[in-house]
């Protein structure tokens, strides 16, 4: 399973829209890549066809040489530290997207390029590792004045072969992050120093 405002924000230099041609541009300066740097964590709802729903947690990680681990969890990882039943292995760049619908103009947004999704098989206490190349995706953000809250929309494509540029959907959900102090890791390193080794891998 992989799922997927603020009234005070950071406003970014941002230069008019009919300047730039469509699509993304990566944040040279790393002025918003600082700022992202950390863990963030959200809690949602999700519920299983015929289920009442229940809470899921996901934790981010964006690291600052360009890597980033997104984990789900079936519990807090605060209150119960465990593996996640899904880790989403990744490169990510901070930058600014002119939308090709040019009323839209133009927003900062997190560029994620998936690279493994592993999962834990809790029964048989192994991992799942699925590699690939899974093509860029984006997230529209927003982060509060005192950096501790950070809006992330679901993951959308807005790029396809043949350079082809989307305009952002209108109707993407937006997700809530909290920053959590730097912290020794809330996942099992027992289990996850393992990872490398553990099988099948696809």
């Amino acid at each position: 399973m992989v799922i997927f405002l603020l009234s005070y924000c950071f406003f970014f230099a941002l230069p008019e829209a009919h300047a730039q041609q469509p699509g993304f541009s990566a944040d040279n300066n790393n002025s918003n890549s600082r700022q992202l740097t950390g863990h963030w964590l959200n809690e949602f709802p999700f519920a299983q066809p015929g289920q009442s729903p229940r809470i899921f947690w996901q934790l981010i990680e964006f690291v600052d040489d360009g890597s980033t681990a997104h984990d789900y969890f079936s519990r807090d990882p605060l209150q119960h530290p465990a593996n996640p039943y899904t880790r989403v292995v990744s490169a990510w760049q901070a930058g600014t997207f002119v939308d090709p619908q040019s009323a839209k103009g133009i927003f900062p947004v997190v560029r994620i390029e998936p690279s493994e999704q592993i999962n834990y098989d809790a029964d048989r206490d192994r991992f799942q590792h699925i590699t690939g190349n899974f093509g860029p995706q984006f997230r529209r953000f927003t982060l509060s004045a005192d950096g501790t809250r950070l809006t992330l929309s679901e993951l959308v494509v807005l790029e396809v072969p043949g350079n082809i540029i989307i305009s952002f959907p209108t109707d993407a959900r937006n997700m809530v992050f909290h920053r959590l102090p730097d912290p020794a890791s809330i996942v099992l390193p027992q289990s996850w120093g393992r990872i490398k080794q553990a099988a099948p891998r696809y």
